[in-house]
């Protein structure tokens, strides 16, 4: 089994679906999120592609991309790129949805899915939802962009 270790710098400002929100507090959160979301990432990837292929997948975006698995949460749009690079855009969109939807279930959070958002929209969501209310529920619908025209 692939162990790792999380190595995070929190940013003290995060944009969500376009909107710019600068965070009021440091809550110490993040570190657990970004925990979360690597553990996510893994079973994620265990459960579509199996154990060996998910190693591949880490040593492409590795040795391709310059991205470590430990750094993912700190290099999400890199991440996100990176998978549409590998995957091609849409099967890309459908891992992104299995991995935020266990991330969210880890969290206890409701997904709604945004066909606009990239994971690094969701995550940043995530993170915001979770420094601003104890109850994660109450922001549920905050963030809902209208389609696109």
């Amino acid at each position: 089994m692939l162990e790792l270790s999380l190595d995070v710098t929190a940013d003290l400002s995060h944009k969500i679906g376009g909107l710019h929100v600068e965070r009021i507090c440091d809550s110490g959160k993040e570190p657990e999120i970004d925990r979360m979301l690597v553990e996510a990432l893994n079973e994620s990837f265990a459960t579509i592609l199996g154990e060996i292929p998910k190693r591949t997948v880490y040593d492409i975006l590795e040795k391709k991309h310059a991205i470590a698995v430990n750094r993912i949460p700190e290099r999400l749009n890199e991440f996100t790129t990176a998978l549409e690079t590998l995957f091609g855009v849409m099967p890309s969109k459908a891992i992104v949805r299995i991995i935020v939807k266990r991330l969210y279930s880890k969290l206890g959070l409701t997904y709604v899915e945004r066909p606009d958002w990239r994971l690094p929209d969701y995550v940043n969501e995530a993170k915001l939802r979770r420094t601003l209310f104890n109850d994660p529920a109450e922001l549920s619908l905050m963030f809902d962009r209208p389609a696109r025209s």
